[in-house]
């Protein structure tokens, strides 16, 4: 029987070959999210290793929990007067404050230096002990000593073209300077910091245009030869005051590199779910093949079961062709996943979303993993049509030909229907009767498994659509119409491969065009703006607070608002909050508060969402509990309880004040203006942007302009997604492929006899073709309904949290439609090729 196995598996090249790089395409997708996201977890833990390597203990304050800051911890600054006590611990060689916070660099004619992917722009002091600064290290010039005086990381300086000598601006969140660039700055053997811009100064000058005089984010200590960092951390730790702490310089690296990596985290589960589809829909080609090579060896089964192989020995034959198979496959795609993470490399580059490198780590942990779920999804996908092969009588050993009696749909067809309804049930119980969001996804995941399973039912009908046009091509159109009805079962699988595809894509599409439109409603009914300022680039954490002022001080500007946001615990549960002016607030924006006021919020205040203010029973005057990472814990009152929350989208608004209390480095995310009486917009919006050249971190926009911002940023990761779900379309195209070729084999005779009757080369080639299309398009239309269904619900289930209107676009979805039927085309290529070369005299002689 393992010769039988492994005899099968040569002799059929071709349908070796298709199966088992839909499986390679697959698991070559996980793989290379694994290797990606390993490598980017060294590549952090290399980098904060290098920043950290020449600090053997840090002191500091306390935080009250951890969340990340840029590409550090908040916590709260440390009393300048606790050096000179560090300096006097025994053990302790060296100890220098450090200062860090926003700095964003411009270039030489005056334009913002934005990080890649919306990593931070940093600035920070740079130890004077160069045994201190670890692998932070000087490339070119010197380090800074004066107040005017900088360094930069060397990517900004390469790639923007500043040379050393050169005058620059730097912008704080509170001022604007001029300095002298001295040197660039390198970490180990990367010109970055995990994409980050960097400014270094002295620390006088940091502690200045970063900081707060007589205060440090923390100390520095490098212990003397001989002394441990444990060591030195404990001695430290014993004199500190209270509410401050000495660690080591590793427990500080690893912090930061674990907190970045949190932060990542969501690309694990992002690029996991996109291996998940890619496997699922390889899966239908696995089932649909082994589908079709049983019934195709029918004869050489029975042959087996007539001199003396018993079922089970069926059944572990053609299962260990299938894990054969599926190891086989794996391996490759494990090959290929290296290929695939420098792809997905280029990938989040070409959106801006730089990440950090190092050399591509293929840990064993990968290769057993992307081999066990390879073959398991292949012997999965195999089991029914191998159990199907053991059913097979001695006696069709007999038969002139394989069976192709096709069994009833009809059973399939009524329990498809049930889950369709039982999906339409929960979807509409999750939209309108308050069951919630989750109850809607488990509603349109059962509608795309109903669908799948009346499937078959579904193609006579479409096929039956189709089949008008298809007499105008003549008598190949009529037998590729007959051909793809011939057996619904088989159809219906090779169609729901590209059907999933294009349901994922179409759905992004729409809850895309959905978000775009909602955020045009939203400022024509949420706020009464007439100009806003952004960012200059959507990918910046934001602008500095004194944008805002300069705005509001150009003439014929009657108010202009700052928004902002940031995070912590409110009533337990870490959630992102808001920021406003309550004495500006209610003049652009409409929150509909239905109880107290924004106004009221002063320093010690926080408006509630209704929903929230429902669920806890809190009313104006009620405190909240909020625990503030750098601050710790205090209660806020309500002051207002509010229904819309479409333009902030969060729960929590406290002001900015507030905010300015807990988080030294706020920066502006939005400020919305509102011109005076009788000024004309165009004027006002050239006045503001005049008056915002020499802060080139923020942009002023009008209503039409602030739309395409967004609508462009929602394009560009729509764009990300969708070459995401390619994968699993070509893999679907993969699978007509297969099912088209298995087709000619399996229809040697007939496709004889017709050649013997007089059909032509190009007319054959023709039929095949046009029943690829048929096979395309009725899992495109299957997919675009299902992709509109799932689109539109998924808007609606939001509504509450800012889509407020639900936009189908049509033209990119009848584009997807005609492009998956011209994708039939070329899969066809192939098989209807072989089609019309079949030798007639060979084809009617019977063996």
């Amino acid at each position: 029987m393992l010769t039988a196995t492994l005899r099968g598996l040569i002799a059929h090249r071709l349908r070796l070959g298709l199966t088992m790089t839909a499986v390679a395409l697959g698991v070559a997708f996980l793989a290379g999210t694994l290797i990606l996201t390993d490598t980017i977890k060294l590549a952090f833990d290399q980098l904060f290793g290098k920043v950290s390597s020449g600090v053997d203990s840090v002191v500091r304050e306390k935080s009250a929990y951890d969340q990340s800051v840029g590409v550090a911890l908040e916590r709260p600054p440390i009393t300048a007067a606790v050096l000179p006590a560090v300096q006097a611990v025994p053990g302790v060689a060296v100890a220098e404050g450090r200062v860090s916070g926003y700095a964003l660099l411009t270039d030489t004619h005056g334009r913002a230096v934005t990080a890649a992917g919306g990593a931070p722009t940093q600035g920070y002091s740079l130890p004077q002990d160069q045994e201190l600064r670890g692998d932070v290290h000087l490339r070119t010039g010197r380090a800074p000593t004066s107040a005017t005086d900088v360094a930069i990381d060397a990517t900004s300086a390469e790639k923007h073209d500043i040379p050393l000598g050169s005058t620059i601006r730097v912008l704080f969140r509170d001022s604007t300077r001029e300095f002298t660039v001295v040197g660039t700055i390198g970490y180990g053997g990367e010109k970055d910091l995990g994409g980050t811009t960097a400014a270094y100064f002295d620390i006088a000058t940091a502690q200045k245009v970063l900081g707060t005089a007589g205060k440090y984010d923390e100390i520095d200590v490098r212990a003397v030869d001989g002394v441990s960092a444990d060591t030195l951390s404990k001695r430290l730790d014993a004199t500190l005051p209270s509410g401050a702490e000495a660690v080591t310089g590793s427990q500080v690296a690893k912090e930061s590199s674990d907190s970045i990596k949190k932060q990542f985290k969501f690309l694990n589960v992002m690029f996991g779910i996109f291996a998940g589809i890619a496997l699922f829909v390889g899966s239908f080609i696995i089932w649909n093949t082994f589908t079709m090579t049983v019934t195709q060896r029918s004869r050489e089964i029975a042959l087996l079961r007539a001199v003396g192989a018993t079922r089970g020995q069926v059944l572990r034959s053609l299962l260990g062709e299938a894990a054969l198979l599926g190891v086989v496959a794996s391996a490759i795609g494990i090959g290929a996943g290296v290929v695939v993470a420098m792809g997905l490399k280029l990938l989040m580059d070409a959106i801006g979303f730089s990440l950090p490198s190092t050399s591509l780590q293929l840990h064993a942990r990968t290769v057993w993993l992307s081999l066990l779920v390879g073959t398991l999804v292949t012997v999965v996908a195999a089991i029914v049509p191998s159990r199907r092969a053991t059913r097979v009588a001695p006696v069709e050993a007999l038969r002139d030909a394989a069976p192709t009696g096709v069994r009833s749909t009809r059973r399939r067809a009524v329990i498809g229907a049930v889950m369709c309804a039982v999906a339409v049930a929960a979807v509409l119980s999750g939209l309108y009767g308050g069951s919630g969001g989750n109850i809607v996804l488990l509603g349109l995941l059962l509608a795309v498994v109903g669908f799948i399973t009346m499937a078959p039912a579904v193609v006579r009908p479409l096929a039956g659509v189709m089949r008008r046009p298809l007499l105008l091509r003549g008598l190949p159109g009529e037998l590729a119409h007959d051909n793809a009805v011939r057996n619904p079962r088989r159809t219906a699988s090779t169609a729901s491969a590209l059907m999933i595809g294009l349901t994922l894509v179409i759905s992004m599409g729409v809850f895309a065009a959905s978000l775009k439109a909602s955020f045009g409603t939203i400022l024509s009914t949420s706020t009464s703006a007439d100009l806003y300022i952004a960012s200059s680039s959507t990918q910046a954490e934001g602008f500095s607070p004194q944008v805002t002022r300069v705005v509001a001080a150009v003439p014929g500007v009657a108010v202009a608002s700052a928004t902002s946001f940031g995070e912590a615990r409110f009533a337990g549960s870490s959630t992102t909050y808001s920021s406003v002016d309550p004495t500006t607030v209610d003049r652009v924006l409409d929150l509909q508060t239905t109880s107290g006021s924004a106004s009221a919020l002063g320093d010690d205040g926080v408006l509630v969402h209704t929903s929230v203010a429902k669920s806890h029973h809190w009313s104006v005057g009620s405190r909240v509990p909020v625990e503030f990472a750098s601050t710790g814990k205090r209660a806020l009152m309500v002051r207002g309880i509010f229904d819309d929350k479409s333009y902030l989208n969060a729960n929590y608004i406290i002001s900015l004040a507030t905010q300015d209390a807990t988080s030294k480095d706020r920066l502006d995310s939005a400020a919305l203006v509102k011109l005076e009486s009788g000024v004309s917009q165009s004027e006002a919006k050239a006045a503001i942007a005049t008056a915002l050249a020499q802060h080139p971190d923020a942009q002023v926009l009008d209503k039409k302009g602030y739309e395409k911002q967004i609508s462009g940023f929602v394009d560009k990761l729509l764009a990300f997604v969708s070459v995401m779900l390619l994968l699993a379309v070509l893999i679907a195209l993969l699978g007509i492929v297969n099912t088209l070729a298995l087709s000619v084999f399996e229809r040697t005779r007939e496709l004889g006899l017709l050649r013997a009757v007089g059909m032509t080369r190009k007319q054959v080639r023709s039929m095949v073709r046009w029943e690829s299309v048929v096979i395309s398009l009725i899992g495109a239309l299957v997919g675009a309904f299902l992709g509109v269904l799932v689109g539109t619900s998924l808007a609606q289930s939001l509504k509450g949290d800012g889509i407020t209107e639900v936009a189908v676009p049509v033209l990119q979805v009848l584009a997807y439609i005609v492009a998956a039927a011209i994708a039939g085309v070329v899969a066809a290529l192939g098989p209807a090729r072989s089609a019309s070369r079949v030798d007639v005299l060979r084809a009617v002689v019977s063996d």
